[in-house]
């Protein structure tokens, strides 16, 4: 110290510079390479040898049939295996506030293998969770091994730190987006704040990740658009309004998710039956809407059906009948214990709802609500002003959306009045 209190010498702040470089680049990007190979493996399962498969070989019908089968294989792995809690991402960000506590090891295995049950069968769930989950699992692993060894010190560091880059690692990798799954990574653990001292090595990680990842699987970006958006003051306001829709539909979500999760924990059937039972509800949705639409979109998490919602396939009556169902999909999946992400099911009933605001509004470029209702009922659920923003300008590439996603982002935030689809987010004290 130079004698100033609470001042640090030039020499001091060099030091713990160095310290933070030395973890980034011999700790986070490792770890980061590590959660990319490892997330395109399980992508590759899931949507390749699971799903796309049923696709090719099941007719519709049979296809709403999965998620039961599906979703009794979830509940025989948790029953069987024991497995404490079915929640993925929100055990990350309890194990950030909870160091004691940590990622639960012992049933990691049974816990990856009933996501594929729940996601590679066509519940209602995405692999954002799954991932963000998977890369804090390897991310805390490696520094717990690293840290029991007293000779390999210059590897040690924070479990929480590494925990958080390895999350931000997984979604960087199946989002094919590294700054989007760098700030999911970062802002996930709190309301209204960041995980700040993760930052760099969340951004490294996301980055070797990312790189990782599409060396095994396509670089696709998850919403390719056939125009450049072209910023207009119309549609500021009608973003503004669509963040307040986003905020308002963000609760009725969610209000029903926790009202489903208690009617079942109350439920005192075994939870082989529990889960199958969410199982058959989800799929006789998808038997209604494969009627009512004409294909099973409440299925698997939603991509298809949101880029065709972009690309105007769907009449307005269909876009209302979609967001009710995949609301309710999503919501009866995991009120029953299915395990997955919830982000892209979300995204994809923020992009019915921006849908039905291009449907009423004909902007001059087609799409661009539904694109901006994404951001709003995303960033509403998850309690994000910034990823869900980012989010949709890395997966359209197109940078100036950013404006009317922040607009609309930041509308449902100040709507959701603080509410998240993950119990364990916490205000920094």
């Amino acid at each position: 110290m130079n004698g100033k209190s609470g001042s640090t010498s030039p020499l001091e702040a060099i030091s713990s510079q160095f310290d933070i470089a030395r973890h980034v680049f011999l700790v986070a990007a490792p770890v980061g390479v590590l959660v990319g190979a490892a997330i395109a493996a399980y992508d590759y399962v899931v949507n390749v040898l699971l799903w796309e498969r049923f696709t090719h070989a099941l007719s519709s019908l049979q296809l709403c049939l999965l998620p039961i089968a599906g979703l009794f294989l979830t509940g025989l792995i948790l029953s069987l295996f024991r497995v404490p809690n079915s929640a993925m991402a929100d055990e990350v960000v309890l194990a950030y506030h909870k160091p004691e506590t940590g990622m639960n090891f012992a049933v990691s295995l049974p816990k990856l293998a009933a996501s594929v049950a729940t996601m590679g069968f066509g519940a209602s769930a995405g692999m954002e969770g799954a991932s963000k989950w998977l890369g804090a699992t390897l991310g805390a692993f490696v520094q717990r091994r690293l840290n029991a060894i007293a000779s390999l010190r210059i590897f040690h560091g924070s479990v929480e730190t590494t925990l958080i880059a390895g999350a931000a690692a997984g979604i960087s990798a199946i989002f094919r987006a590294p700054l989007t799954g760098a700030i999911m990574g970062i802002e996930s653990p709190y309301k209204h704040d960041m995980a700040h001292e993760s930052l760099v090595h969340g951004l490294v990680a996301a980055a070797t990740s990312y790189a990782t990842f599409i060396v095994f699987r396509p670089a696709t970006p998850y919403f390719p658009i056939h125009f450049s958006y072209r910023l207009e003051g119309r549609d500021l306001l009608i973003s503004a309004l669509l963040g307040i829709a986003g905020g308002l539909a963000s609760h009725l979500f969610l209000g029903l998710l926790v009202w489903l999760k208690s009617l079942w924990a109350r439920w005192g059937a075994s939870r082989v039956l529990k889960v199958t039972a969410g199982g058959v509800i989800v799929s006789l949705i998808a038997f209604a809407v494969n009627a009512l639409v004409g294909s099973p979109v409440t299925l698997h998490a939603g991509l298809p059906v949101a880029n065709r919602l972009l690309n105007g396939n769907y009449t307005i009556g269909a876009i209302l009948i979609i967001f009710v169902a995949k609301l309710l999909a999503t919501a009866f999946t995991f009120g029953s214990g299915g395990v997955g992400g919830l982000f892209v099911p979300s995204a994809t009933i923020g992009a019915a709802l921006g849908a039905a605001f291009d449907s009423v509004f004909h902007p001059n470029q087609p799409g661009v609500f539904t694109l901006i209702g994404i951001a709003a009922f995303t960033g509403a659920s998850y309690n994000s002003l910034l990823f869900a923003a980012v989010f949709v300008a890395e997966a359209t590439g197109s940078p100036a959306l950013v404006v009317p996603s922040l607009i609309a982002s930041c509308m449902a935030f100040l709507i959701s009045a603080g509410i998240s689809n993950s119990p364990s987010q916490r205000h920094r004290s």
